[in-house]
């Protein structure tokens, strides 16, 4: 499940994993361990970078949560105010829709918590979830989160949740979405 999770996230290529990969290790956390070449060759003296992400998979509830008293739970476009995390670009190709489901909490038609398809492959899809910050800890994630899962249960992929190692908030978003835990995937990349 961890190799699928390296290839939605990295992307599979002939020559191994993409996006200037050198390779990436994935152990689970009954401790079996596999290490994926990358396409990226390291010469005496190229920078790297090592990042460490660990990965769960997200159930899909039957049916959306509720969204916290005083917002709305929507997942269709409507006037909702782009947020400042996101670029003109990014946010049009979302509400288009060709970037893949979303579900966003949404005070007004200001967003407050949104949650997209980080990334989309013909087998998985990863959640990417943002909290814009004036509405962060008060529980937004997790409702989007799991509206966007049940938004994809009837896509027939596997549901990815990843967050960097010492994103211990990330990590209570998953706990909260009763997300099964994978273990942890490591990449060593060129430093760009």
């Amino acid at each position: 499940m961890l190799r699928l999770e390296a290839d939605t996230i990295w992307g599979r290529e002939p020559g191994g994993i993409a996006c200037d990969t050198v390779f990436v290790t994935v152990t689970t956390y009954d401790g079996r361990a596999e290490v994926i070449d990358g396409q990226a060759v390291v010469a005496s003296g190229t920078p790297t970078a090592m990042s460490v992400a660990r990965s769960w998979v997200l159930p899909s509830p039957p049916t959306p949560p509720s969204a916290p008293a005083g917002y709305s739970l929507v997942h269709e476009p409507r006037d909702l105010r782009r947020p400042v995390s996101w670029d003109a670009d990014e946010w049009a190709l979302l509400m288009s829709g060709a970037a893949g489901p979303w579900a966003a909490v949404v005070d007004g038609d200001e967003v407050a918590s949104l949650a997209h398809c980080a990334r989309w492959t013909e087998r998985a899809a990863e959640v990417g979830v943002r909290t814009e910050d004036p509405y962060q800890r008060r529980g937004l994630a997790p409702v989007v989160a799991r509206a966007w899962a049940t938004l994809l249960a009837d896509h027939g992929k596997v549901l990815f949740y990843s967050a960097d190692e010492d994103n211990t908030a990330s990590h209570r978003v998953a706990a909260k979405c009763d997300a099964r835990p994978l273990g942890l995937l490591c990449q060593l990349s060129l430093r760009r």
